[in-house]
Order: C-alpha cells, then sequence, then structure tokens
C-alpha cells in the first residue's frame, strides 16, 4: 500500500484508477485474496437454486440459437458455472464449451478446483487469460459483473462539474478537481453522474459480438431499473457496510449499475434488449417453485428442508435478492420472452 500513499502525497488519480488498484492489484487487491461468501454472498452461493434456473433458460434458447460455447465473466467461486454445467450437459448430448473469464488469479485457482472433474468428451471447460472470442456465437453470462468493474464520479456544484479523485494525505480521502462542462445542459445543481469505462468497453465488445455472430448476453446485477443521479458507491467489509475508503484493498467495493446505459450501448449496435426484470419474476418465470416442491418430496430431514425454504425466500424475497437485483438479456434475434415482458 505504501507505493500507492507515497504517489498520491504528491498526486490525484481518478476513483477507477485507484479502486481498480484496490480491486485487482496482484496479490494485495480485494478480488485477490478473498473468495466470494468471505465479505458478501452473491445467488449462486446462496443455492444451486439459482444456476438451475439460469440453466433452464437458457435450455429453452438452445431450441432456438445454434449456440454451443457459454463464457461467464467474473465468475467468482465457479459456483453459478458448476451448477450450468451439470445441469445442461444432462439434457444436452452435443459438444459444448464452457468458458471462464477472471482477472483474478486467486479466484481463477478455485474455479479450477471446483470444475476440473467436470469436463467429458462432450464438455470442454477453458480458463481465459485474455478476452478473445473464437468467431462463433456465445452466450455470456455475467452475474454481478459490471457491479465490480470500477467507475468515475463527476457532480455539479455552483453550475460548475467537478470529478472525484483520491489522493493522500494522513488517510486516503476524496477531492473534487474542476474540469470542463462536458455534460449535457438538463443537470442540476448536486446531480452526480456515475461512469463505468471498463463497463463501456466490455459492454461494446459483447454487443459488437453478438451484432456479428449472434448468441445473447443474460446479466445479473445490482441496481434500479432507472438509475438516480446520485452517489451510489458503497463499500461491503466482512459482511457489513462502510465507507469506501475505510478498508482498502480489504473491502468490496461497488456500486448501482446502470441498466439504461447497457441498453443504450446494445441499442447502438441495433440489438434487441428484455428486461430489465427482477430477479424474483425471473425465476419464478424458470421454474424455482416447481424445483423447491420436487426437491422437497425427496427430502427426509427437516433441518434440510428448512434450508431449502430459506434458500428459496432468500433468492426471491422482495426485500432482498429478489427485487435489489435486476435481470437484462440482450441478442439479436426477436424471440418471445414472457418474462421479460
Amino acid at each position: 500500500m505504501k507505493d500507492i500513499q507515497n504517489y498520491l502525497k504528491s498526486n490525484q488519480i481518478t476513483l477507477s484508477r485507484f479502486f481498480n488498484y484496490c480491486l485487482y492489484k496482484t496479490n494485495k487487491g480485494f478480488y485477490q485474496k478473498n473468495k466470494i461468501g468471505d465479505h458478501f454472498t452473491t445467488s449462486p452461493e446462496v443455492s444451486q437454486l439459482f444456476g438451475e434456473c439460469v440453466s433452464i433458460f437458457f435450455l429453452i434458447l438452445l431450441e432456438k440459437f445454434n449456440v454451443k460455447n457459454f463464457l461467464e465473466l467474473g465468475p467468482g467461486n465457479g459456483t453459478l458455472m458448476r451448477d450450468m454445467i451439470k445441469s445442461i450437459s444432462k439434457v444436452v448430448k452435443n459438444n459444448l464449451n464452457f468458458y471462464l473469464y477472471d482477472k483474478s488469479f486467486f479466484l481463477k485457482s478455485l474455479q479450477k478446483k471446483k470444475l476440473q472433474s467436470l469436463g467429458s468428451k462432450n464438455i470442454t471447460i477453458r480458463f481465459l487469460d485474455n478476452f478473445k472470442l473464437k468467431e462463433e456465437p456465445y452466450f455470456f453470462v455475467c452475474n454481478e459483473f459490471f457491479d465490480a468493474l470500477p467507475i468515475n464520479q463527476y457532480e455539479k456544484k455552483n453550475n460548475k462539474w467537478f470529478e472525484k479523485r483520491i489522493t493522500f494525505k494522513k488517510n486516503f480521502e476524496i477531492v473534487n478537481h474542476e474540469i470542463k462542462d462536458i455534460f449535457s445542459s438538463n443537470y442540476n445543481n448536486g446531480d452526480v453522474i456515475e461512469s463505468s469505462p471498463l463497463t463501456d468497453l466490455y459492454m461494446k465488445r459483447i454487443c459488437r459480438h453478438i451484432k456479428k455472430f449472434g448468441g445473447g448476453i443474460l446479466i445479473f446485477d445490482y441496481g434500479p431499473f432507472k438509475k438516480e443521479r446520485i452517489d451510489t458507491l458503497q463499500a461491503i467489509y466482512k459482511s457489513k457496510k462502510c465507507g469506501v475508503l475505510d478498508h482498502p484493498f480489504e473491502s468490496d467495493i461497488t456500486y448501482h449499475v446502470d441498466f439504461e446505459n447497457l441498453k443504450r450501448i446494445s441499442s447502438n449496435f441495433n440489438l434487441l434488449n428484455f428486461g430489465p426484470i427482477t430477479q424474483k419474476r425471473f425465476l419464478y418465470f424458470y421454474g424455482i417453485n416447481e424445483r423447491v416442491i420436487s426437491l422437497s418430496s425427496k427430502l427426509k430431514s427437516k433441518n434440510i428442508t428448512e434450508d431449502l425454504e430459506k434458500q428459496f425466500e432468500r433468492l426471491t424475497s422482495p426485500s432482498g435478492l429478489g427485487n435489489l437485483i435486476k435481470c437484462l438479456f440482450i441478442s439479436n434475434l426477436n424471440i418471445n420472452l414472457k418474462a421479460f415482458e
């Protein structure tokens, strides 16, 4: 940490540069030394029910799409991909390729341990070191991927625009740096704009690929249907919220994803947007109720049955993951997806 402290004593850097350093710096960054579940959890870690419903969604699409490649970006512990491989391979006997792309060497090692036994003559599993794609259609999967990509913040004050930057005195501090007025006039004093350069970069590359070769992208992430012009940066340290600079390198830093921006980027490539909808709606449409009933009928242990019910509640509760997380699907094919209407 001393190297960045010494640099910032006489310099300022953007929020995105600093948070990228805090999250992904080799051997130091939060994601380079923490598995998913140490400080926060995600839907795949809550229950296999989530991955099974995602699998049902893709199995339905495979009847309309000629796709054999699945690629998850930011796969965390590898749990969602494990559940997808197990579920989809039970139904599809053709050759399938499952790819995982992660910037964290630590998480990649966990993924390899979890998935190495699932490969077969029909199932290929590969861990990508860079985001290079075959000239073939893919189904991309992003579960809480975009909210882990660093952002910049801009705020309008006294009819002037300021960029939030990081410096270091006795501690890391956020300071305002005045910039040229590069935004439209329909903003009020106090409005905050959050922009993620990496989000735009990944989305453009994925949308360009879908436009040319087909397939689609399924996105689950935190955020409202319409992002407000407010500061949504937050940090989680040991399962509790904290200030974004309270525990640098030791806390997860996140924010609300701008789904309207994701849709705008995809529309620029003339792709079709389905949703966003709540995670609860997605899971209900793709069989979580039926799956819970089926599993419960086979369970003899009251404790295990109660655990299953708790998993169901956590995934679908309107006050929890069920409504907090939204789901968006993007494709070049006009299909009938009733869940997303």
